[in-house]
């Protein structure tokens, strides 16, 4: 009985012990300071105890979580997103003596629990549980717009409209699902005896619709930008890292590394094609970085979805190292434009406020250019290498349109890349010394950790390419029936 299953990831109970030690010292006495230390501390310990669990390890599936290789290295990466997003936020938060802001870490830390339910799920239960406390935590934070507060309730209410669409139709997929196979396993659900194939292929469809909502695959994109543009910088980074992880996550563990059925093949051809050309195409025509960002991220989803499409040898290291390469760049492109706004001044969220940065503060335009140039798919960052394994996965499977597909997208995404180094080495219409300063060691040492991860991920790639395959939720044999 699952009820009765103790198997729990040590993650998950140590970010829940966080939690309420937070809202213990919240009511005790309000402070931003004591409840940003108690979800730095709270990170860092299920950081430390990532791969470890209570109880029995179960087989196939039979209990609500799972962990293995797949499931530490993307756990991982969604708890150092959240320690760097956390330290974006951190001197902000000290400094907004205009309203109480202790409620920021706490949300901070909910949704980084809902993203680590999803990432240990083996059953439609936690995984959806995960999924609405992290869309829950989401709303709450895009609210915490400094100066803008309408901004971000607007940007919360339309999160907040077009989550529950996505949610009400993955709800009916997994409903559905269950009423096919009468189990809550993470599988996709197998028609049997007198039921009709059509009604497993509903399920899946709804479920495969409800992720590619949260992933913002084409054409269940238009929420992104909004969002991510009325939100809080540090807020768009989670939006933009730390939810995809989650999602990416879990479609991996739902499907399985082996070949899907044929007519999801033929959905993810033209969601791949459509989502890279849309994310790219729609970037050209931003002004805004953070709106342009978005649309960036709607084109890398593509990019991993063929190595999704692509079962094989090298996917399984394709997948990880592109989501270390994304994960890094992003983040340290989101890092520097936290560090370059400034309380009274430019927020950098406009790509024309970069205008002659190389002269001005060259640390943040070089970091920043070897940022975009990582996401480009340029040497010397992590990312040519990681578009490079993508690359090869297509080659592999003979994917000839979708390579065609890939190699345009890159083309148009180094045009806007570039663009925005091309502001940032234009001759300044003020002087270096026109422009205030602010000293933030801390987002100075984050910005140098992403950078050196980032070039030791670019000069020394092998040591990033690890094969973590998911663990199968199902008996072999089961699963041979199902792709029957």
């Amino acid at each position: 009985m699952i009820g009765h299953d103790v198997f729990l990831p040590t993650p998950l109970p140590v970010l829940s012990m966080g939690i309420m030690v937070t809202l213990a010292t919240a009511a005790w006495r309000r402070s931003v300071g004591r409840s940003i230390a108690c979800a730095m501390v709270t990170l860092l310990a299920a950081s430390a105890v990532v791969d470890r669990h209570t109880g029995g390890r179960p087989q196939y599936g039979i209990s609500l979580f799972i962990q293995d290789q797949w499931t530490t290295y993307t756990a991982m990466l969604v708890i150092f997103s959240s320690m760097c997003i956390l330290l974006m936020s951190w001197r902000d938060l000290m400094h907004d003596r205009s309203t109480l802001v202790d409620e920021y870490p706490l949300l901070l830390m909910l949704g980084t629990l809902g993203a680590l339910a999803m990432v240990f799920s083996a059953n439609y239960m936690p995984f959806f549980v995960g999924l609405e406390i992290l869309g829950i935590s989401l709303m709450g934070l895009v609210t915490f717009r400094r100066g803008s507060f309408m901004q971000g309730c607007e940007a919360a209410m339309k999160y907040l409209i077009l989550s529950g669409i996505s949610s009400a139709i993955l709800l009916f997929g997994i409903g559905l699902a269950y009423g096919i196979t009468g189990s809550l396993r993470f599988i996709p659900p197998t028609a049997i005896g007198d039921t009709p194939a059509a009604l497993s292929m509903a399920a899946t469809l709804m479920i495969l619709t409800g992720m590619f909502f949260k992933l913002s695959a084409v054409p269940f994109h238009m929420w992104l930008p909004d969002v991510m543009e009325g939100a809080p910088v540090p807020v768009a980074a989670f939006l933009a890292v730390v939810s995809k992880i989650a999602i990416f996550s879990s479609l991996v563990r739902y499907f399985g590394t082996g070949g899907q059925p044929e007519f999801i093949n033929g959905i993810l051809y033209v969601v791949i094609i459509l989502t890279i050309m849309g994310g790219n195409l729609l970037a050209l025509r931003q002004a805004s970085l953070i709106r342009l960002l978005a649309c960036s991220s709607i084109a890398h989803v593509g990019y991993l979805l063929i190595a999704f499409l692509c079962p094989g040898r090298l996917q399984s290291g394709a997948i990880t190292v592109y989501l270390a390469a994304y994960t890094a760049s992003t983040l340290g492109v989101f890092a520097i434009i936290t560090a370059f706004a400034t309380p009274e001044g430019a927020d950098g969220t406009v790509i024309a406020q970069w205008k002659g940065l190389f002269f001005n503060r060259p640390f943040l335009a070089s970091a920043m250019s070897l940022m975009l140039l990582s996401l480009a798919g340029i040497p010397p960052g992590i990312g040519f290498f990681a578009k490079f394994e993508i690359a090869a996965t297509g080659v592999e499977h003979q994917r000839g349109l979708l390579l065609c597909v890939l190699i345009l997208g890159s083309i148009i995404g180094l045009y806007y890349y570039l663009n925005i180094i091309r502001a940032m080495m234009t001759v300044p219409s003020l002087p270096s010394s026109a422009l205030n300063r602010h000293a933030r060691p801390e987002l100075t040492a984050l910005v140098i950790v992403l950078s050196v991860i980032v070039m030791i991920g670019g000069l020394f790639p092998a040591r990033a390419i690890h094969p973590f395959l998911p663990a199968p939720t199902v008996p072999p044999q089961t699963r041979d029936r199902m792709a029957q």
